[in-house]
């Protein structure tokens, strides 16, 4: 998406706000985002993973945005180098990107390295939640090319957890860590509550060209409305759906994380991570690949205190055990 002559990554379509001041971020399509349920139409609108990206010609830009709720951080990046991070409040807010003084060394030290993002690339990481309002952007820019991004690009469905619940700051939810991990670019269709899959968002996700590696939360925002049979039938429809229209992508399907259901001992957990198991199974897909959220997340220690989401610590231990895990199938499978 170009607005205003940057490039919003992992935005699909800008919505006028309601009162017609800014503009709203949408990381589907709105003719998708209208069919779904309720929670992944508001969440859809919440920046996870979205980025304002451009190269500055001149010495510096000013981007103008609001928080529509509590205040929310951003972080500002050239290429994979951290340079700040600042708050957005309730009130517009003007934020201010200038040319870094050592950016030629960080070039250097990226093309020695042979680091992921282009080091000229501007990027600010929006914010992961609330929805953000977007009013302006002013400077000499230009938009980046393709060489100056990753070849690579991991995209994520999921629940809140995919999305970055108890993420404190938006490049630190397992989504955009495990990218940061694989030197790959985040697509996060993470919708927290939302994750009820559909055949819409299975059927959107199967119809884009623009992914290499996918990985599928499954479970637990519908593990408390529906019975173990309605959701083998989704679980069926979903995975066959997208693993089979990119049989040469590696598909990861999750089951559900460590939660209060593993501690209560609820037998309704074991049956639904019973049915990814076994849909993975016997689809025989020779790219899609189940993973166990209990040994993605095996430490209850990681755990917020509703028992359901990762804390930060957890998010990173996902990240690491998940990155590995597709690191190993990559390597094996090429």
């Amino acid at each position: 998406m170009i607005y205003k002559g940057i490039e919003l990554y992992n935005v699909q379509e800008l919505l006028d706000a309601p009162g017609g001041e800014g503009k709203l971020c949408s990381r589907i399509p709105d003719a998708l985002r209208v069919r779904l349920n309720e929670f992944a139409q508001f969440r859809a609108l919440e920046m996870a993973g979205c980025e304002a990206r451009f190269v500055l010609r001149g010495e510096r830009a000013r981007l103008t945005l609001r928080s529509t709720e509590r205040p929310s951080i951003i972080e500002i990046y050239q290429g994979c180098f951290l340079v700040d991070w600042r708050v957005v409040g309730s009130e517009r807010t003007e934020i201010i990107i200038e040319r870094p003084a050592n950016l030629d060394e960080l070039v250097r030290i990226t093309d020695t390295y042979s680091l992921p993002f282009d080091a000229r690339l501007t990027r600010v990481v929006l914010p992961w939640r609330p929805a953000a309002l977007l009013y302006n952007m002013e400077g000499d820019v230009e938009l980046p090319s393709a060489e100056q991004t990753p070849s690579v690009r991991y995209l994520a469905y999921g629940s809140s957890i995919t999305h970055g619940n108890a993420a404190v700051r938006p490049t630190a939810t397992y989504a955009m860590r495990t990218a940061q991990l694989l030197g790959a670019d985040l697509i996060n269709l993470g919708f927290g509550g939302g994750a009820h899959l559909e055949r819409e968002m299975a059927d959107y996700i199967a119809a884009r060209s623009d992914w290499d590696l996918a990985t599928l939360e499954l479970g637990i925002n519908i593990i408390g409305s529906i019975d173990a049979s309605e959701f083998a039938r989704r679980v069926v429809y979903f995975l066959a759906t997208v693993a089979g229209s990119h049989p040469d992508q590696w598909v990861f399907a999750i089951d559900l994380f460590t939660c209060h259901y593993d501690l209560e001992a609820d037998p309704k957990i074991v049956a639904f991570r019973g049915i990814v198991r076994r849909t993975v199974e016997q689809l025989g897909l020779p790219r899609l690949v189940y993973l166990s959220g209990l040994d993605l997340f095996p430490s209850v220690s990681g755990l917020t205190a509703d028992l359901v989401h990762p804390s930060p610590h957890g998010m990173e231990e996902i990240a690491r055990n998940l990155s590995r895990s597709v690191r190993e199938h990559l390597r094996h499978g090429l």
